[in-house]
């Protein structure tokens, strides 16, 4: 038996907010705001077909074309570099990150302003990291510093999450590397990644820990909307812990396409660790 669970943030015009269904990003879709509990794709399939009607022009004179539509392209972040893909993340952003626990099929909300800025050569932290891993500063292609405040749904009552880290980015070749971090994602201690820039653009973060392991893929939308999906594993990477998707909305967006966001895990119930952690949780 397989258990599937999935959970969607919806972002329209930049507010990001939960309902169900699938990924989408559409430009010069009409925007009607969507009720939560409802999908997206039941708002559009409303729509009923006797409201589109389409009628052919009488001549190729009647048909007419505006410059800008003509020449439009729609926005794609394939071919990105690692540089830009730093670059394009410097800013103030809104994010919104769904947790999903495998072995109690538990969800975890976590709300989250996120700055991202750069980073001096001459910056204390950033001399740390580097010495720490034996790298010179100054062979870095991006230095950046990430700041965070967050809440989560879990404990109303508990202070917001804080934190900062410096994430340094090492190339050894055009699109692989090493990410330093003066703070991990997964475990609050210096860590080092390799990562890879996919030809679609995707930024590909693999990550062991002293306990963990975590892959991390991150991506634009648009300019102005990241997604991040990061799963976190056994240290053997046999057992995956968690699953989230993370939506980040720049404060100064522009771009008007983005409807919904969703991630589903699918775990056999009948795996060996589901079976372990349902035991250890009886035990308590």
């Amino acid at each position: 038996m397989v258990f599937s669970l999935r959970l969607a943030a919806v972002g329209l015009l930049g507010a990001v907010t939960l309902a169900p269904e699938a990924a989408l990003a559409f430009n010069r879709l009409p925007l009607h705001p969507t009720p939560v509990g409802a999908s997206v794709h039941g708002a559009v399939s409303a729509v009923k077909p006797a409201a589109i009607r389409m009628r052919a022009p009488r001549s190729a004179r009647g048909v007419r074309m505006s410059s800008e539509a003509a020449t439009e392209k729609a926005w794609s972040a394939a071919g990105m570099t690692v540089e830009d893909f730093y670059s394009n993340s410097i800013g103030s952003w809104r994010s919104l990150r769904s947790s999903h626990n495998i072995a109690f099929a538990q969800l975890e909300e976590v709300n989250s302003e996120i700055d991202i800025t750069n980073v001096d050569q001459d910056d204390a932290e950033l001399i740390q990291i580097c010495k720490t891993y034996n790298v010179d500063p100054k062979t870095a292609c991006s230095c950046i510093r990430m700041s965070w405040e967050g809440t989560s749904d879990w404990d109303d009552e508990a202070p917001p999450m804080k934190g900062s880290t410096v994430l340094v980015v090492v190339k050894d070749s055009e699109n692989k590397g090493r990410l330093l971090r003066s703070v991990g994602y997964t475990e609050e201690i210096p860590a080092v990644g390799d990562w890879e820039m996919q030809p679609d653009g995707t930024f590909v973060l693999h990550t062991l820990y002293d306990r963990a392991a975590a892959e991390e893929r991150i991506w634009f939308g648009t300019p102005d909307l990241r997604m991040r999906c990061s799963i976190i594993k056994t240290q053997g990477g046999k057992g995956v812990l968690t699953a989230s998707l993370s939506t980040e909305v720049t404060h100064t967006h522009t771009h008007k396409s983005v409807l919904n966001a969703s991630l589903s895990t699918e775990v056999d119930l009948s795996s060996s660790l589901c079976k372990r952690e349902k035991e250890r949780e009886r035990e308590k």
